[in-house]
């Protein structure tokens, strides 16, 4: 081969290679530049990017980008866009959203943060609940410091506040007789809740209320409406309640 012809087959390789003529069964490189500051450039990957190479123990070498990444497309798993197959999205660490996250469905194993409330971190006790105890007649004869029960509750708390009221009307057999009330909690007369109303001419009825907020601990207590009238007096209460709620942040 003479030496014309070997510079014509250099020059025809060298311009195929440039304009894309020949294809390269594989290519291996430290480092590939595509564009320059100021000036892009367009890498097309018609197929599937992976790191072949293996850590200790053959652990998997994840392909790393080391900048941040901008895609202009959607980003989905699997052969099939959407949610029509089998194979979801996976995030495999913790996520920060800096803009507003929006979601047709939410299916979660355990949510956390201000303002979330899940089974994983609701307390058992943390349900704000109510109980409560009616009746439509009942008399009493007891008086001084002792006290007939109208109207009883039981109630298991955490440790919180638990408010309580009672209200009710009711009479005496005699004029000038009164009728005396007060919470019981847990058998202790609680002070705080004494009040007491005379029938005067002993004609229509006296109306009762009271009321208190008791912290309590946790656990089961009982909330009592202590009442009585004076010595040799019949009392009667109509439709009285007694409501205890316990409140909860």
């Amino acid at each position: 081969m003479n030496k014309k012809l070997v510079i014509i087959m250099v020059i025809i390789i060298s311009v195929a290679s440039t304009v894309g003529i020949v294809k390269a069964a594989g290519m291996t490189a430290d480092w590939l530049r595509v564009g320059t500051q100021d000036e892009g450039g367009v890498t097309f990957f018609n197929g599937t990017i992976i790191n072949e190479t293996t850590g200790d123990d053959d652990a998997d070498n994840p392909v790393t980008f080391g900048d941040n990444v901008r895609i202009d497309g959607r980003v989905y798993r699997g052969a099939t866009a959407g949610t029509s197959d089998s194979m979801p999205f996976i995030v495999n660490d913790n996520m920060e959203i800096a803009g507003t996250l929006a979601v047709g469905n939410i299916t979660a194993t355990g949510l956390t943060g201000s303002g979330i409330v899940s089974s994983d971190n609701l307390a058992s006790n943390a349900v704000t609940q109510g109980v409560e105890d009616n009746n439509t007649t009942i008399t009493t004869t007891e008086s001084g410091t002792n006290y007939a029960t109208a109207a009883e509750v039981s109630i298991t708390t955490g440790d919180s506040p638990l408010f309580c009221m009672f209200s009710g009307y009711g009479t005496t057999d005699a004029i000038n007789q009164s009728i005396k009330i007060a919470l019981i909690v847990d058998d202790i007369i609680q002070v705080n809740s004494y009040r007491s109303a005379t029938m005067g001419d002993g004609v229509g009825h006296i109306i009762l209320t009271t009321n208190g907020i008791y912290s309590m601990t946790a656990g089961a207590h009982t909330i009592q409406l202590g009442w009585n009238t004076d010595t040799g007096a019949t009392a009667s209460l109509y439709f009285n309640t007694l409501d205890c709620i316990e409140l909860k942040k």
